[in-house]
């Protein structure tokens, strides 16, 4: 994928990019049926070569975070701290497609290994989970604290 403009901005989107790739987990917003928000961390899989880039997550389906996606599928994830952010906005669907689970579960394997045991983790390891594709409709990033960096990117 060729590089988006920002709509605002000056933050390069490589910084963005590879800011998403090197992260180990990140913050998922969710809400309850009832309204009410819920921010949990997942281990994600970034893949910015998509169009419209893409954010995967796995949770089980018992799990608040699942019941909430099932009534609400509109989410938010955040990178970083209130200083240096990453923001993916979009909507989620869970990934049905084999194919894709596959190249997911490859990237997925390769990124968390455990340093202890060397053993690899895998988006089936759970039978119970379910993987999610987050397609970014808005990302937005800014440094240092200050909004004055606000860039933003939007791919509806």
């Amino acid at each position: 994928m060729e590089s988006p403009v920002p709509i605002r901005g000056f933050i390069p989107w490589a910084t963005v990019d590879v800011g998403l790739r090197a992260g180990r987990s990140i913050w998922l917003a969710t809400s309850r049926p009832d309204g009410r928000a819920m921010i949990a961390p997942v281990w994600y899989w970034w893949d910015g070569e998509a169009s419209p880039p893409s954010l995967y997550f796995i949770t089980a389906r018992q799990t608040q975070k699942a019941r909430n996606l099932a009534v609400h599928d509109w989410v938010e994830a955040h990178l970083g701290d209130a200083d240096d952010a990453v923001m993916v906005r979009g909507r989620v669907s869970i990934v049905e497609d084999r194919d894709e689970q596959a190249r997911v579960d490859a990237a997925y394997r390769a990124r968390y290994v455990d340093p202890h045991s060397g053993a690899h983790a895998s988006i089936h390891d759970n039978p119970q989970d379910d993987l999610y594709r987050l397609k970014a409709s808005r990302v937005i990033a800014w440094s240092y604290g200050t909004v004055g960096t606000w860039t933003e990117w939007r791919f509806d």
